[in-house]
């Protein structure tokens, strides 16, 4: 949609069609925009392919990183969905096109000035994640309030159980409940931390994947 600046006879700015109108130096100039017949380059092909990866990720997450990215999607007045992607957008990806995939390792869900989770360790039973962090009963307050954030990302279901409110910093552990029909699925996990007041988060930690290939060992630790 175009809009006529001044009146009928003014400057027009906007698309009508398939012309464009804007003005350069004051003058009313418009642009046709047409469609090319030149087959895409690789780096054109891999930058659309990283653009369909990361989307949908960020999308399947979103709740999760709505919170994780709160605080400096405010301080950047923008959303956590951009600010997410911002941050993660130099290293989310690896491989040659078009052998593309998420690296998950270094997807950070969170993004703050929290103390991360120290010392983690994460292990998968029929229960869930039995998450486990160093604490110290002389732990100052408030950080000792902090409640910790818990995520599983299921990719080939796209699924995500996650809890954004867990159990204090200060307790040294807590578990994410898992489903009995998704215990035994490939799984990508993370811990970070939330201030009680929800004023700050910290950085999210990685803490591996279970199931990606068949392992006597379902213990992670940091």
């Amino acid at each position: 949609m175009a809009i006529a600046e001044n009146g009928p006879n003014g400057h027009h700015r906007g698309r009508i069609g398939n012309i464009v109108y804007y003005v350069v130096n004051g003058k009313n100039v418009s642009r046709t925009i047409g469609i090319t017949t030149k087959p895409p380059t690789v780096l054109q092909l891999r930058s659309r392919m990283v653009t369909k990866l990361s989307s949908g990720l960020f999308s399947n997450l979103l709740d999760f990183i709505n919170t994780g990215f709160s605080i400096i999607a405010i301080q950047a007045m923008d959303n956590a969905y951009n600010q997410a992607k911002k941050y993660n957008k130099d290293h989310l990806i690896k491989g040659n096109y078009p052998d593309l995939e998420i690296a998950y390792d270094l997807l950070q869900v969170s993004k703050g000035l929290l103390k991360p989770a120290q010392n983690w360790q994460v292990a998968l039973d029929d229960e869930g994640l039995h998450y486990n962090w160093d604490t110290d009963p002389q732990m100052p307050w408030p950080e000792a309030t902090d409640q910790v954030m818990m995520l599983a990302y299921f990719p080939k279901q796209e699924k995500v159980i996650f809890n954004l409110f867990g159990r204090s910093r200060i307790s040294g552990s807590d578990v994410l409940e898992i489903p009995s029909s998704l215990q035994g699925e490939y799984m990508e996990t993370y811990i970070s931390f939330i201030a009680a007041n929800r004023q700050q988060v910290a950085n999210s930690c990685y803490t591996g994947n279970f199931n990606k290939e068949v392992s006597e060992d379902l213990t992670l630790a940091s």
